[in-house]
């Protein structure tokens, strides 16, 4: 979601060519990601999608491995894959629009490019890189994906060099007005230190990410206040919690009460079962009736 995020943050900044040129290029390496995650789940046995009870699957998995890796660096947008000239250029064009919203909308798009590198880098971690999760015999099954080979390599050389056709994107004067076209203040203007930003955040934290995955795996548990923080995040922050216990329950009660007194309830009884009820009723009481009229006529003496 955060690459469409991208795209009506260009549109929110009349960047529509720059929206559409990355709707264009982020399909690709988007699709070689899936595919490559795909061809990860596929190979397990078990066919789980719990990246911790992977591990090591660099060994097992070198084309996947690849593919992914130059999926998750485009999707990063690392200098000279496609994601770069892409991604990059609509964060930087929400700064050259030199405006107090622009602005806002540079640093929420930073800020979002930068939780994609942290959690593609964690990605490559705990797929590849880390110890092995799984049991042997599980391991010992975990092939490649050979039927998706093709497409695969397709998308991953798509990923690399699409990229390099974004100056021969000519539609900026036509799909929008001289006061909202802003490429150039971005090509010339735009201090270094804000084209660079994203990227400086994104691999920062996300190397700390793995020195911390590496080094200092043990680092929220030197005190009561540090393993709190760490249970707080690890928990997500108790979102599935506060959302459990402040909606889904409530709503559950609310819709079980429902079904109890409505659709079982005054539904049934003003509705089908009450109607055949009814029906029931009235025929038999028209059948005695009947009855009571023909044992009646009977007993008289005509003669």
């Amino acid at each position: 979601m955060s690459q469409l995020a991208m795209m009506m943050l260009a549109i929110g900044s009349s960047a529509y060519d720059l929206a559409i040129y990355h709707l264009y290029c982020h399909a690709f390496f988007k699709a070689l990601l899936f595919m490559s995650a795909g061809s990860i789940i596929h190979s397990y046995m078990s066919e789980t999608q719990d990246m911790r009870k992977y591990g090591g699957l660099i060994e097992y998995l070198p084309f996947s491995y690849t593919s992914m890796v130059i999926a998750s660096l485009s999707l990063m947008a690392i200098p000279g894959l496609t994601g770069y000239y892409s991604k990059d250029i609509i964060i930087e064009s929400l700064y050259g629009t030199y405006t107090v919203s622009g602005y806002i909308m540079y640093y929420i798009a930073t800020a979002s490019a930068t939780l994609t590198a942290i959690y593609s880098l964690r990605v490559l971690y705990l797929t590849f890189y880390n110890n092995p999760r799984g049991n042997k015999y599980t391991y010992s099954f975990v092939h490649e994906s050979n039927h998706m080979a093709i497409p695969m390599f397709i998308l991953a050389i798509y990923s690399i060099f699409l990229g390099y056709g974004r100056d021969n994107v000519t539609f900026h004067l036509v799909m929008g007005l001289p006061h909202t076209n802003t490429f150039i203040e971005t090509e010339y203007t735009l201090p270094a230190l804000f084209k660079l930003l994203p990227m400086i955040l994104g691999l920062g934290l996300s190397l700390t990410l793995i020195y911390i995955y590496e080094f200092a795996y043990n680092l929220f548990d030197k005190g009561p206040n540090f393993s709190s923080v760490y249970t707080y995040f690890n928990q997500r922050i108790y979102y599935d919690q506060l959302l459990n216990n402040l909606i889904i329950r409530p709503v559950l009660i609310f819709g079980g009460a429902l079904n109890s007194y409505i659709d079982n309830g005054l539904l049934k009884v003003l509705g089908s079962t009450g109607i055949s009820r009814g029906l029931n009723y009235l025929s038999i009481f028209l059948l005695f009736n009947l009855l009571f009229l023909i044992f009646d006529f009977s007993s008289f003496d005509i003669l």
